[in-house]
């Protein structure tokens, strides 16, 4: 397993670079897993500040690089993988990595991140794992600490600046993505009662009927904005769907009424050059990204101790991953045998309890057999410190050990003590009919009382 993190980040290369790669975001996921066979998955997070992309791959990292790079186009990219990956993860779930620092709405646009990514089939074991661990110790940066109410949204940066009596004021909302809904709901908290809203795909009319207190502008684009006093855009579609000569046009028509554009999309929705058109205040995310209030630093050291705890406690159980294919192995030895001895026992009466003592004696001397002869072959080999370590560790047993001669060693290049004979005698079960181990002659009354033998 291996995690790989492609970002194009607004603190690293600026919007324009975010700018420039949101229009590849759309099926971009898709296109990264079916550019190379080491892809296993991708899920893609598209933000008004970032682009990332977190890759499951058997590649190197500039390898996955390149495959986004492909993807993209030529950009400014930041890559990471495994633990870096991880962190930058967590504390983009939890806030700590956003332009206003400790905002909540990043953690719904991973979480619809990850949803998109399953539905497509992109998100692998990996992937769901570890953006489920960023979203849980999200939840509880959010209910442990602070951040949460002192940061606040990119939206609200936004619409603090405007400083209106929002009761009086017309809105008019141009699209109606995941972002029109926190701008519904951040307008809502601030007492705004005439929200219109304009789609070009002609969505107003649903998004309207799940958004209460909001109702759909009508057709034309332009009517709406000559009629509103505040234009709020998030679409980000590919090209600015206000032009500064439709901005001017507008104006002509009101009557020196100031307009106010508060443009929140990362791929603009309006002309800058629509700013010098007299009367006409224009806010984009460079300009509120610069009046982002400061983070309290008590309570970003408090969030940043849970992120590094859900950090070290996903690391430590995908380590325990690493043994998956051994627990498996060893299981299916067990119950090989199991099923060995079971197919052995009498069909069609009932099992006596001398048959039944047998079968669960020669299962024991099955599952201890190759140990048995490991052990001897530590021995021999002057490993016999290494074998108790590993005996400890599986078994927790810590026998004392007796040494038979002081100071003998065997040449490790001599016989061994284990010959083509005896070695091939371990792996067949018929050779543990009888109560006589093929390799070291002991019987199992050898081994003592019969209270020890059922103990075995």
């Amino acid at each position: 397993m291996a995690l790989h993190l492609v970002s194009i980040h607004h603190a690293e290369h600026g919007l324009g670079a975010v700018e420039s790669a949101t229009p590849a975001v759309p099926g971009l996921g898709r296109r990264v897993v079916a550019a190379s066979d080491a892809v296993r998955g991708a899920v893609v997070l598209a933000t008004c500040n970032r682009v990332e992309v977190y890759v499951d791959a058997d590649a190197p990292t500039h390898v996955v690089a390149e495959v986004v790079r492909a993807e993209v186009g030529e950009t400014s990219m930041t890559v990471r993988e495994n633990a870096d990956a991880l962190q930058h993860l967590f504390d983009v779930g939890a806030g700590l990595d956003s332009m206003v620092v400790g905002e909540r709405e990043i953690a719904g646009q991973l979480r619809r991140a990850l949803k998109q990514a399953r539905e497509e089939g992109l998100a692998t074991g990996l992937l769901s794992e570890t953006i489920e661990q960023a979203l849980r110790t999200s939840r509880k940066v959010s209910h442990l600490t602070r951040l949460a109410a002192t940061g606040r949204s990119v939206v609200s940066v936004g619409l603090d600046l405007l400083r209106r009596d929002w009761a009086t004021t017309r809105v008019l909302l141009v699209g109606t993505g995941a972002y029109a809904g926190a701008v519904v709901a951040d307008l809502d908290q601030r007492g705004a009662t005439d929200v219109v809203v304009w789609s070009a795909s002609g969505r107003a009319g649903a998004f309207v009927a799940t958004h209460l207190g909001t109702r759909d502008a009508g057709p034309d684009l332009l009517d709406a904005v000559a009629a509103a006093d505040v234009v709020v855009t998030c679409r980000g579609l590919g090209a600015p769907i206000l032009s500064a000569e439709d901005i001017g046009a507008v104006m002509a028509r009101r009557d020196g009424a100031e307009l106010v554009l508060v443009d929140l999309a990362v791929y603009r929705d309006i002309d800058p050059a629509a700013a010098a058109h007299p009367g006409v205040m224009l806010l984009d995310l460079p300009t509120i990204q610069r009046h982002v209030p400061e983070a309290s630093h008590r309570e970003i050291g408090r969030a940043r101790s849970l992120v590094d705890a859900g950090v070290r406690d996903l690391v430590g159980r995908l380590k325990g991953r690493e043994m998956d294919p051994v627990v498996v192995a060893l299981r299916d030895t067990v119950n090989a045998m199991v099923a060995d001895e079971v197919a052995r026992l009498p069909q069609g009466r009932q099992l006596t309890a001398e048959e039944a003592a047998h079968a669960l004696r020669r299962l024991a001397a099955r599952l201890v057999h190759v140990p048995s002869v490991r052990a001897r072959q530590a021995a021999n080999e002057g490993r016999t410190d290494e074998y108790l370590t590993a005996l400890s560790a599986l078994w927790g047993i810590e026998p004392e050990v007796r040494p038979v001669l002081r100071n003998l060693e065997i040449d490790p290049a001599s016989e061994p003590l284990l010959g083509d004979r005896e070695q091939s005698a371990i792996v067949p079960p018929d050779t543990l009919d009888c109560d006589t181990c093929p390799i070291t002659g002991l019987r199992l009354s050898d081994l003592g009382a019969s209270r020890h033998l059922e103990a075995l």
